[in-house]
């Protein structure tokens, strides 16, 4: 069988439709993926041979401007292009990861009459799934909804495919030995995306700072940015704190495994991430986030005992007092972890396999 899958625009869609992809070639299907023109995304697919096109296609501004007219516009020609994708590689079904790629393949699929899928990462669907979902066979869920939505499309709880390397846990004490941290001392895991979160990199060495002095012995491994990672460095040198400050790290599976605690943002694959390593978390969502989607992502797992909501803006004391009420109970951690099961997400190779069924499923009914 033939499945097309639309996944470009940002990491947090490409990743999942990647893991589809290679699901379904693993099973013996053939793929197309789908991403935006110039996505970062297609360089790693042409070193694999992996199949892509793409759609000279932009996300609409949130608010209006001169810009919309452009958009509509690219609207109507990644359309057109999308139906002669679907025409030339004939699939016997397409699937889409959220994110305005989404929305012309899934029209154009509804035009084709092609069985179509959709994948929500957030706990808040997206403009372009509200949009894709009356074409739909069903929606995959990366976490429960905040409300119900409105729909007889089938929904079903899988998560958010991550990469491999994270499905396993690794012993903290060897992780730390390779990151050049002390093996035996607390670690938090601290990051803001791949570029940084500039509130937290300010804020996080003060209130740290603050820790020490009430006696916490612990140290840091801090991703924070090509553009803070030596100022952050300086202001936990200044404060006496054992840390290293990082621009960025690949080897996230050593970073999870090495940490106690993660202080980070609340993303849907960051969360998927926390949830396949069980990891405790102070979530500070981002603030500009769509629809507020970080904090409704962050509260599933607040109320289920898996992490605790910091919200901007906030202090150096606050975030100190955050950290220290975690950080005191010596069975606060090990609770927190276990809470995860609560949350009912399946495991990260059981939601892959999950969502290649989904897809398997609505092909055969083109068949």
């Amino acid at each position: 069988m033939r499945f097309i899958i639309a996944c470009g625009g940002t990491g947090g869609h490409f990743y999942p439709g990647y893991a589809l992809g290679k699901a379904l070639i693993g099973r013996g299907h053939e793929a197309l993926f789908l991403l935006r023109k110039d996505d970062p995304a297609g360089p790693r697919l042409a070193a694999e041979d992996l199949p892509f096109a793409e759609l000279d296609l932009r996300g609409l501004p949130r608010r209006p401007t001169l810009e919309l007219a452009a958009v509509f516009f690219k609207l109507l020609g990644s359309l057109r292009v999308a139906r002669n994708i679907l025409k030339a590689f004939r699939p016997e079904a397409v699937a889409g990861m959220g994110g305005y790629l989404s929305f012309p393949l899934s029209a154009a699929a509804a035009m084709g009459r092609v069985p179509l899928i959709l994948h929500e990462s957030n706990s808040v669907p997206g403009l372009a799934n509200r949009l894709c979902l009356p074409f739909a066979e069903s929606l995959a869920l990366g976490l429960p909804l905040k409300a119900p939505l409105s729909s007889s499309v089938p929904m079903r709880l899988i998560g958010t495919p991550i990469r491999e390397e994270l499905w396993l846990r690794r012993d903290p004490g060897k992780a730390r030995g390779a990151l050049e941290l002390d093996p035996g001392r607390r670690t938090l895991l601290v990051f803001g995306g791949s570029q940084g979160a500039s509130s937290i990199n300010q804020v996080l060495p003060q209130g740290l700072g603050l820790l020490k002095k009430r006696g916490a012995e612990l140290q840091v491994l801090h991703l924070a940015g090509r553009k803070d990672a030596p100022e952050v460095q300086r202001l936990y040198d200044e404060a006496g704190i054992q840390a290293r400050a990082l621009a960025y790290l690949d080897a996230m599976h050593l970073a999870y495994a090495a940490a106690d605690l993660a202080v980070c943002r609340s993303g849907a694959a960051t969360l998927a991430e926390l949830a396949a390593q069980a990891k405790p978390a102070l979530l500070i969502p981002y603030p500009a986030a769509t629809a507020g989607h970080q904090e409704a992502n962050a509260a599933v797992f607040e109320r289920a005992g898996a992490a605790k909501i910091l919200m901007e803006p906030f202090s150096a004391d606050s975030l100190a007092q955050a950290l220290g009420t975690l950080l005191d109970e010596p069975q606060s951690l090990s609770h927190m972890s276990s809470a995860y099961a609560r949350i009912g997400l399946p495991g990260p190779q059981e939601c892959v396999r999950m969502l290649a069924d989904l897809a398997e499923q609505a092909a055969r009914k083109k068949a």
